[in-house]
């Protein structure tokens, strides 16, 4: 009867040391499982910021292209400086860059003669200081949104609101 006992608690012993490496390999199964987890996590996310960092580039080559496009714009918008068939293509071509922007889904912000938006505009300039209520009076750079999230705010000359909002002899963009 000892002898049956021994044994039985022998066989008991190999049965709960079998149990424990059959543990064991399921936990190194699962480790095994998890590292090559985190390896393909960490490879999407190196794939998604270099996708990110493309669109960036992307995104700040148009806002680059757009801000040229508006300041050659700028540069002869006075009269005398071009015919009345060069401002229209100039116009045309300011109005191909906003479309553009649009087609990356980049939306220019370019309004003069708005309400002042501290979201959307950055003034360098008060023309009329102490006042409440503000106009955009003048764009000095085009501010950029995507998805309603502003990218860069305008900067704008703000005036008084209800002041004329163009200077004498400039024509609007």
């Amino acid at each position: 009867m000892a002898f049956g006992m021994i044994k039985w608690f022998q066989s008991r012993k190999e049965e709960e040391e079998k149990d424990r490496a059959l543990v064991l390999e399921e936990i190194q199964s699962i480790k095994k499982l998890l590292r090559k987890q985190s390896v393909l996590i960490e490879e999407m996310r190196r794939q998604q910021d270099a996708a990110t960092a493309g669109k960036n580039r992307s995104t700040n080559s148009a806002m680059e292209l757009c801000d040229s496009v508006f300041y050659l714009h700028r540069a002869f918008r006075h009269p005398g400086f071009m015919s009345i068939q060069h401002a229209q293509v100039l116009n045309m071509v300011m109005k191909k860059a906003e479309a553009f922007a649009a087609s990356l889904g980049i939306e220019m912000i370019l309004d003069e003669g708005v309400s002042f938006d501290p979201r959307l505009h950055e003034a360098v300039e008060n023309r009329s200081p102490g006042s409440d209520s503000l106009d955009v009076l003048e764009l000095v750079q085009p501010g950029y949104l995507q998805n309603g999230r502003v990218l860069r705010p305008a900067r704008v000359i703000v005036c008084a609101a209800g002041a004329p909002t163009t200077s004498e002899g400039i024509a609007p963009l």
